[in-house]
């Protein structure tokens, strides 16, 4: 099957407004971060060794979805395999005009992340509890997803189904792995985030996105 995969780097303006994003609001996703850990003795919603510090690098690196233009231009960012609410929670505070959703299949997560959207006053915040397989997306729905899923996987749970694109957070050499593996044929564009950003953490990692070559957007 041909794709196409086009690849280049996040851009430096991209990244300081990502940066300027989370500071606008820091003390919201600091309170999330805090419920997180809060709820996370009571419900497996993160790694249990995983440190403070890490934690806010990973909304960080959710935000960086922000400073995409296909992220503005949504009016409902669908968040599957949401698990812990990321990228589904920041996004949800930064993007008060827009309708997040969270979506996960174990429903004690999305319980949680329903509480903890609550504290945090996102009233444009929801989740839903099923498999992405059965869930009836609309035209309308922008799918997000962070880790949670293989390029293919995912596309497999969406047959038959009308979706747009697809943004993943994930590795870029996994995300070219897996798209070779995908039946139908896609146009990608992969942002690399480590030529741009020094932290360690970003080492590898890149924001995917994928759509059906036979869809217009």
């Amino acid at each position: 099957m041909k794709h196409s995969i086009t690849i280049s780097d996040l851009t430096h303006e991209a990244f300081k407004q990502a940066q300027e994003n989370y500071h606008d609001q820091r003390g919201q996703y600091l309170e999330y971060i805090s419920q997180l850990f809060w709820w996370n003795k009571r419900v497996n919603l993160i790694s249990r060794d995983v440190s403070h510090e890490t934690m806010v690098r990973h909304v960080q690196h959710s935000l960086l979805l922000t400073t995409l233009e296909e992220v503005k231009k949504a009016e409902y960012i669908l968040d599957t395999g949401s698990g812990g609410g990321l990228p589904a929670i920041p996004l949800s505070i930064h993007f008060r005009d827009k309708k997040v959703v969270a979506n996960d299949i174990v429903s004690k997560k999305m319980m949680a992340i329903k509480q903890i959207g609550r504290k945090l006053g996102c009233t444009n915040f929801d989740t839903i509890t099923t498999s992405i397989k059965n869930y009836e997306l609309s035209t309308n729905e922008l799918i997000v997803s962070k880790y949670a899923f293989k390029v293919g996987e995912l596309i497999a749970y969406l047959e038959g189904k009308s979706w747009r694109q697809i943004i993943f957070l994930k590795g870029e050499n996994e995300a070219k792995e897996e798209i070779e593996e995908v039946s139908i044929a896609l146009d990608t564009e992969i942002l690399r985030l480590d030529p741009t950003i020094s932290d360690p953490f970003y080492t590898r990692k890149a924001i995917v996105k994928v759509r059906r070559k036979d869809e217009k957007l």
